[in-house]
């Protein structure tokens, strides 16, 4: 699945991360070394992740991040 990132919040973003990766989120959360409240925070929108945070997650569940000028 592939979604445009500018289309949406971060929070939608995360959410979709997890749902790509198929864990929970407390899953999710170990893989950098948080807590599920971390995750639930994210994907409730209450709080802000890191780039260095959100590259980590990514390769860690094997998922593109793909920057493109706009045309």
């Amino acid at each position: 699945m592939e979604i445009k990132c500018n289309n949406y919040q971060t929070k939608d973003i995360i959410k979709f991360m997890r749902d790509c990766s198929e864990k929970t989120q407390t899953e999710f959360a170990r893989d950098v070394n948080k807590k599920r409240g971390w995750c639930a925070k994210l994907e409730a929108g209450e709080t802000n992740i890191t780039l260095n945070t959100l590259l980590d997650l990514a390769n860690k569940n094997d998922i593109e991040i793909i920057i493109r000028e706009k045309k």
